[in-house]
């Protein structure tokens, strides 16, 4: 790509300028000139007289090339940068972030470690560029975001009972209702930096991260088939009932199931529900993607209860994945063994596909009972999603077959009704 070029010394000077302070340590920064870039004699003599009398103040050293009778300035090198700056009126974009940030630096109520990642904001905006993904000086959003980061961390170190959504929480840690849905991955990074023991370790993205804590875009009904009671009251035959997060905790089983399923995708709950999950007597719950806090206690509860394998069916991919092992590990606990159903390495060997830049399995797969697809997936690059599977029991036990979509489970038998 070729240069820019310039026949105007205010775009020259503005232009040494910015690569310097992107680039500081640089010696030999070259501002070409458009010697085609005049429109008379007359203003091709006031720009020479303007970058000579640059020259004579020691901002540039012109560079000249041609018989030593018909020499021509072919180019501007920085020399001075202050001499520039004095001449442009302008300030360094260090002493502008400086400034600006002078008074996050002066509170009191920022976490331990926000002086350092202020200075790296600094850093980045003394070089024009963005930090943490918050745009060069606003000082604001990095405020928020600071605030918004130790709130989150907060919840996550002293866990609290039921969900918040996103404008909320918001509103009551900065008073602005949005900065969060604004900034969450901006939010999530920061979290990294300051506490890197809870940030790095984690694996997830930052909507997971955030539902970790307690805060959801929106509270999302826990939606459950099965024979269950609440308040001891039994509920009626329906194909699937939706409880609000902050009533799941009286829900409990009527009759013990034939086995326990959470699964990740809506569609994919709604089909296993409508085609096998009602007549073979089975515990289904539909996690929401990475499941909230309620709904993952709603999960570990009524898992121990069952007395029955525990199954999740979810996509094979890097999401999925971690979505598996994070009901894994709450489940571990209780002496709860989770399975995966429709997710293992032999199965995407034969049905995954390559998606280019597809997210990357992260996290520690020690003993899980994915590590194996977890391995493939980061060997080989496959992914499948789950929809593309018709539901079947888990306790049908002929291998799935891709070219069959639409084998069915033999229904067994109602499970026993609950002591």
């Amino acid at each position: 790509m070729s240069r820019r070029r310039f026949s105007n010394i205010s775009s020259l000077i503005a232009d040494l300028l910015d690569r310097h302070e992107r680039s500081p340590g640089a010696t030999r920064l070259l501002a070409p000139i458009d010697n085609d870039g005049f429109e008379s004699v007359d203003q091709r003599d006031a720009f020479d007289d303007e970058l000579a009398s640059l020259e004579r103040e020691g901002g540039v050293e012109l560079v000249r090339t041609g018989h030593l009778a018909e020499r021509v300035v072919t180019s501007a090198r920085l020399k001075n940068p202050a001499a520039l700056y004095r001449r442009a009126g302008r300030r360094p974009s260090g002493q502008v972030a400086d400034d600006a940030l002078s008074g996050l630096r002066a509170r009191t109520d920022l976490p331990e470690g926000a002086e350092t990642l202020i200075d790296a904001a600094a850093r980045a905006w003394s070089r024009g560029v963005s930090h943490l993904g918050i745009a060069n000086g606003d000082v604001k959003a990095l405020g928020h975001v600071i605030q918004l980061a130790a709130a989150v961390y907060a919840r996550m170190a002293e866990p609290q009972d039921g969900e918040i959504d996103y404008r909320t929480f918001s509103r009551l840690t900065v008073k602005d209702s949005k900065a969060l849905e604004r900034n969450v991955r901006q939010v999530a990074s920061t979290i990294a930096c300051l506490f890197p023991a809870k940030g790095s370790r984690t694996g997830l993205n930052p909507d997971e991260l955030l539902a970790g804590a307690g805060i959801v875009r929106m509270p999302q009904p826990v939606l459950i088939r099965g024979s269950l009671e609440i308040d001891g009251q039994a509920l009626p035959e329906l194909p699937f009932v939706g409880f609000p997060t902050e009533s799941a905790g009286r829900v409990n089983l009527r009759e013990l199931p034939t086995y326990v399923l959470t699964i990740e995708n809506y569609a994919s709950f709604v089909r296993h529900v409508r085609e096998v999950g009602q007549s073979d007597g089975a515990l289904v719950i539909y996690s929401g993607g990475f499941p909230s806090r309620p709904t993952l206690k709603a999960i570990a509860r009524l898992a121990g209860q069952a007395k029955a394998p525990v199954f999740h069916w979810g996509d094979m991919d890097a999401g999925g994945v971690r979505i598996f092992r994070h009901i894994e590990r709450h489940l571990a606990p209780l002496g709860v063994a989770l399975r995966p159903h429709m997710m293992d390495a032999d199965l995407l060997r034969r049905a995954g596909t390559v998606v280019p830049n597809a997210p990357a399995v992260v996290g520690d797969m020690t003993g899980s009972a994915i590590a194996d697809l977890a391995q493939v997936i980061r060997e080989t690059g496959l992914v499948h999603e789950q929809e593309e599977f018709s539901p079947r029991s888990p306790l049908h036990k002929a291998p799935c077959d891709p070219e069959t979509e639409d084998a069915r489970a033999i229904s067994p038998g109602r499970g026993t009704h609950v002591a």
